[in-house]
């Protein structure tokens, strides 16, 4: 049985496990502050998993969008008899 939606799947797993990573990252940030020790090279990492995540969020969006405009499309007009 087909995926309805296969690329909107694997779009949200990525996205999901990007947000999972942001938060494994603002975590070591933490424990690093905590030890007194430098976090200048997890924070560039940081941002640059930001940039990331915002780039898969934007295009898990624009599938979902897309889903809609197709479900849109496909919907037929009731008649009125």
């Amino acid at each position: 049985m087909p995926r309805k939606h296969p690329k909107l799947i694997v779009a949200a797993h990525r996205a999901a496990e990007a947000r999972r990573i942001v938060e494994n990252q603002r975590g070591l940030i933490a424990t690093l502050k905590a030890k007194g020790e430098s976090t200048v090279d997890a924070e560039a990492m940081l941002q640059v998993y930001l940039s990331s995540l915002k780039l898969l969020e934007d295009q898990e969006w624009k599938l979902r969008q897309e889903r809609k405009a197709k479900k849109g499309e496909t919907k037929k007009p009731k008649s009125n008899r």
